[in-house]
């Protein structure tokens, strides 16, 4: 009996479907396809244009107990707002059999994934307007002709700002230009007061950190730092997701950190896990230098330990610096004495600390013999940049100039937490994303109006080509062009329709570049003089995204999306 009912129960269990998995292939010939696809970023329109120029967004991340206020310009927050808003899409449609259906939200998040890889770091209000107006040109005529049109129209533009680009070296120039950038005195006379400090040589954005304060007002404090010449250990693809590097680009800490030195390949978890324990209870962070390289269950520990620290909403993390011999004037760890001070090893090079010769594996009970520490760091996988209080002097002229160099700390003050996150965020962005570009590689005339000059030789192209389809791959750029300084006019002046209008006619047809008017009833205005400049580069990777999203969402023929779901049972 026992032996005939567990041969029932076999049965029934071959016919229980664990999971099922579907995969529905859309073709791209229906073009009501590519209409879903760009549904996604056309929710991504509405959400920028409504931040954009002078205006914010508020919203409750992931791991935050407390809102964020967004505007367009902080393009890193921006971007992680998206991040997690298409990690909440996935997760609803794998949880939802009625949304595992949904062709439009479906193919929405997978032209909305498609696009944010394209554009990167440019998640502007320009470049989700144009995508979205020249794909629904392109929908009213499919063809390849349309889309060289709209490639050669861009082409264009970029050619015409490279060359027409404003290098901008006044000082008097660089004041009026962070007038124009801040929202308020405050933050203008801050940011001038770091220029000034540096000599209003920003051509890097490691030279200034912004942090977050505890006093009412801000304070600038200038000091040397260690440009360490090699980057994050990049070997490992799950490591530097843990460390949010993928999407944020730069590992930026400001708190207080332990330093340990590894002389030797870190392979054993069980020389690091002490160090992690250590770490963990006094919710600090590490900088873990090792001469030779980091993998296996060492650096497996270590991702764990940061991954663990997020969900925990624990600041602290692990990074991972490789020490290069030859980048330190062929030094090896022991003999580099000077970057040994800098790290405060509290006892010098026996601090450094060798699984072959080091008696003890450093720990809570070794930790005066051990770990050095380091106020704050900037890294990304190229170099990193390590911040200590230290002694010029203290430092011989052995060390190579470009390892020491100046930099400045501006402490952000408020009223209260979200006032000062604000305010950090805008000033940092202003500092370390605008003007660090501009000044490096130029700038061009901002509220959309650089797009704007280019229309009159936009117009030539068109005249000169002999192809019909392309003429309208042109002319949608032409159209697409217009709606920048469009939205830029009404939220930052509240322009109605005619006075929008009046005041585009009039910068196309002014001739000179920089020039252009911000009210209709003014004079134009030289937007150098008056402070209305962007980056150049950013603008160039903006229009160059745009273009390599449109040709390959455009020479697409198959779109292939997953549906996972819920196991049946069948019937007996």
């Amino acid at each position: 009996m026992l032996r005939n009912c567990l041969r029932k129960l076999g049965n029934h269990q071959t016919k229980c479907s664990v999971k099922t998995l579907h995969t529905p292939i859309y073709r791209t010939k229906n073009l009501q396809v590519l209409r879903d696809t760009l549904s996604g970023i056309k929710l991504l329109e509405k959400i920028i244009t409504s931040s954009s120029y002078n205006k914010t967004l508020i919203y409750e991340p992931k791991y935050k107990s407390k809102p964020q206020v967004v505007s367009s310009h902080d393009t890193m927050r921006l971007h992680n707002v998206m991040r997690e808003l298409l990690d909440s899409l996935q997760v609803d449609e794998a949880t939802n059999t009625r949304l595992q259906s949904n062709r439009p939200r479906k193919l929405g998040r997978v032209g909305l994934q498609l696009f944010m890889d394209c554009i990167r770091d440019n998640l502007t209000a320009t470049s989700t307007s144009l995508t979205c107006s020249l794909l629904e040109h392109y929908f009213k005529y499919p063809e390849k002709e349309v889309t060289n049109g709209i490639k050669a129209g861009l082409r264009y533009i970029r050619d015409f700002l490279a060359k027409n680009k404003i290098i901008v070296k006044s000082q008097n120039d660089v004041d009026a230009l962070v007038e124009q950038l801040t929202m308020s005195s405050s933050d203008s006379q801050s940011i001038k007061r770091v220029l000034k400090a540096i000599n209003y040589e920003l051509f890097s954005d490691d030279i200034v950190r912004v942090i977050n304060g505890n006093k009412t007002y801000d304070e600038v404090d200038v000091s040397k730092g260690w440009k360490y010449p090699a980057g994050i250990l990049d070997s490992n693809e799950a490591y530097l997701r843990s460390l949010e590097l993928p999407t944020k680009k730069l590992v930026s800490i400001d708190k207080d950190m332990l330093v340990l030195m590894y002389d030797g390949t870190l392979r054993d978890a069980n020389k690091i896990l002490p160090t992690i324990t250590y770490a963990r209870k006094l919710r600090k962070s590490v900088l873990l230098i090792v001469n030779g390289d980091c993998t296996g269950d060492a650096l497996t520990s270590v991702t764990i330990n940061n991954n663990r620290n997020k969900r925990e909403n624990n600041e602290s993390r692990i990074v991972v610096l490789k020490y290069s011999k030859k980048a330190n004037n062929d030094l090896a760890p022991q003999e580099n004495l000077d970057f040994i001070k800098f790290l405060r090893l509290p006892c010098g090079y026996d601090s450094i600390y060798s699984p072959e010769y080091s008696p003890l594996v450093p720990s809570k009970m070794c930790a005066d013999k051990y770990y050095g520490s380091i106020e704050s760091i900037k890294a990304t996988t190229g170099e990193a940049f390590l911040y200590n209080s230290i002694d010029a002097e203290a430092i011989p002229n052995k060390v190579p100039k470009s390892f020491l160099q100046n930099t400045v700390t501006l402490s952000i003050g408020g009223h209260n937490e979200i006032e000062i996150d604000r305010r950090r965020n805008a000033i940092d962005n202003c500092l370390n994303n605008v003007l660090c570009h501009g000044l490096a590689k130029g700038f061009i005339p901002g509220y959309g109006i650089s797009l704007l000059k280019a229309i009159p030789g936009l117009n030539e192209l068109k005249a000169n080509e002999p192809n019909f389809m392309t003429k309208v791959g042109i002319n949608a750029v032409l159209s697409a062009v217009i709606l920048p300084s469009e939205v830029a006019f009404k939220n930052a002046y509240g322009y109605n329709y005619y006075e929008i209008n009046s005041l585009i006619a009039g910068a196309i047809n002014e001739k000179l570049f920089p020039m252009a008017k911000f009210s209709p009833n003014s004079e134009p205005v030289n937007t150098v003089k008056d402070g209305n400049l962007e980056p150049w580069s950013k603008m160039d990777s903006c229009l160059a995204g745009v273009e390599t999203f449109i040709e390959l969402l455009t020479s697409c023929n198959t779109i292939i999306t997953c549906v996972y779901k819920k196991p049946e049972r069948h019937k007996a």
